[in-house]
């Protein structure tokens, strides 16, 4: 029980920083200097940002949430793509709310954004699971 919630906390804590780095990684997506994290002018980005920011917001959360799957079932014993689609349920909960929270997001952006989290959470299990099950075909051949 112990290690499934440090799995999950890991991958979480792995695909907000990789939102988070992202976003803040190029300052021409966001037109005004700011000091610390961009969540505290978050509207204004939001309201001012171009088509390409949504583009590779959508982007950078896919990777996120690969991510975050990967880290989670490398962690998790068993259940390894139920875990890792918990990683992409909370991500897309909280993206529902910043929707509410922070208006202006393209109507595109919301519906695609529906088709990021959990299939990438659950191909990020699936890697880790047919990365261990050849390791473990290899090992079997060995003996």
């Amino acid at each position: 029980m112990i290690r499934n919630t440090i799995a999950v906390i890991a991958g979480l804590f792995v695909a907000l920083a990789i939102i988070t780095f992202s976003v803040m990684i190029n300052s021409y997506w966001i037109p005004f200097n700011y000091k610390g994290l961009p969540i505290e002018h978050w509207r204004s980005v939001v309201r001012t940002a171009k088509v390409e920011f949504f583009i590779a917001l959508l982007i950078s959360s896919g990777i996120a949430s690969l991510m975050g799957g990967i880290v989670c079932a490398l962690i998790v014993k068993t259940a390894k793509k139920a875990y890792a689609m918990l990683i992409g349920f909370i991500l897309l909960i909280a993206a529902i709310a910043t929707i509410f929270t922070f208006k202006g997001y393209p109507t595109w952006y919301i519906v695609c954004m529906f088709f990021i989290f959990f299939p990438f959470s659950w191909l990020g299990a699936q890697l880790v699971e047919w990365l261990q099950n050849k390791k473990n075909k290899k090992v079997n051949l060995q003996r």
